[in-house]
Order: structure tokens, then C-alpha cells, then sequence
């Protein structure tokens, strides 16, 4: 299993993900001129970082949402964000997607009642998510988890409950998080594929 393991504030700051009181690029210097190529693969990277997706499989989703006769764009981002890990994160089960996978792949995740440690797992409509007990009783995690839903706005396709949630059906296209630019990520795999 690949993931990640480089400086992730750099990628951040490269992305402009990284906020104010974290940033620590000087404000003078201006950025270098991208080729087109460059400002494509950028937005790719930037997708794949979020998500903390490794390339071949999002070039599958890329391929799957090509395949399907709806909007590549839409598709593709609806297949990154049904993933386990991620509905995980959204639920404010964990503070980041990173800690979303960890939580995963130790097995502290429960999909309607068994444990699941896949973090691509693809969740169905309907499908309850929930943390084990042992981890609940956790004085810290449990105050972790209630700051995390308190500060975070919910999603309307989740249903929320003490332990978890439920996963009520695919997110709308007004759902979907527009800080990627979804046709450049498509206009790079439609090369390529």
C-alpha cells in the first residue's frame, strides 16, 4: 500500500490549501509562469493530495467515470468522496482524512456493524458508519469527535448519530467540493487514457 510521506505543508502551501496562521512562504517572491501541462497536472495533484489517492487508483475512477453516461466531472468526484475513509472524515469521526485512513485501517470502523479496515471501500446507499465502543469510551477522542462536528458544517447526503452516522445516498453536484478544477484533472486522464 503506497501513500504519501513527504512534507505535507509544502504541498499545502503549493496548493494553496494551507491557511494563514500555518503559512510560511515569504510574500514578496512571485510564483514561476506554468505551462498549460503544468496547470493541468497541478489541479490533478492537487485532487489525488486531498484525497490522499495514489495514481492508479484514480486513474480506475478516471476510467470508470469516462464509462458511465453521466458527467465525468460529477462521477469522478462522487467516487472520491463515497470512499469509506473519506465519509469517515466528513462525518467528523477524525480531524483529517489522514486520520480518517489511520482510523480505518486499524480496524476502529464499523460499516452496519462489521469491521472494515478498506479505506477505498465504497459505501451503498443506506449503510450505517460507526466507531467501535472502545474507541468511544476514550475521554479525549469522544471531545475530539464533538469539536470536530461542532466546527464543521454537515453534509446533507450523511445522517448523523452519537457513535457514527449514515450514509444516505450519492452527494448532489451542489454537494461536491469545488476547490479542484474537475476539468482540468478530466482534460489530463482523457489524454492518457
Amino acid at each position: 500500500m503506497g501513500r504519501y510521506i513527504g512534507p505535507k505543508l509544502k504541498k499545502r502551501q503549493r496548493f494553496g490549501l494551507a491557511g494563514e496562521e500555518e503559512s510560511i512562504r515569504r510574500k514578496n517572491v512571485k510564483p514561476r509562469r506554468k505551462s498549460d501541462y503544468g496547470l493541468i497536472l497541478e489541479e490533478k495533484q492537487k485532487l489525488k493530495f486531498i484525497y490522499g489517492i495514489m495514481e492508479k487508483q484514480m486513474r480506475r475512477y478516471a476510467q470508470e467515470a469516462f464509462s458511465s453516461h453521466k458527467d465525468p466531472q460529477v462521477e469522478l468526484l462522487r467516487r472520491v468522496e463515497v470512499r469509506l475513509d473519506n465519509i469517515v472524515y466528513r462525518l467528523g469521526l477524525a480531524k483529517t482524512r489522514e486520520q480518517a485512513r489511520q482510523l480505518v485501517n486499524h480496524g476502529h470502523v464499523l460499516v452496519d456493524g462489521k469491521k472494515l479496515d478498506i479505506p477505498s471501500y465504497k459505501l451503498k446507499s443506506g449503510q450505517v458508519v460507526a466507531l467501535k465502543p472502545k474507541i468511544l469510551k476514550n475521554r479525549i477522542f469522544g471531545e475530539g469527535i464533538e469539536a470536530n462536528r461542532k466546527s464543521s458544517e454537515p453534509a446533507t447526503f450523511l445522517l448523523f448519530t452519537p457513535d457514527g452516522g449514515r450514509f444516505l445516498d450519492a452527494p448532489s453536484p451542489s454537494e461536491l467540493p469545488q476547490n479542484v478544477d474537475m476539468a482540468k484533472v478530466l482534460e489530463f486522464y482523457h489524454k492518457i487514457l
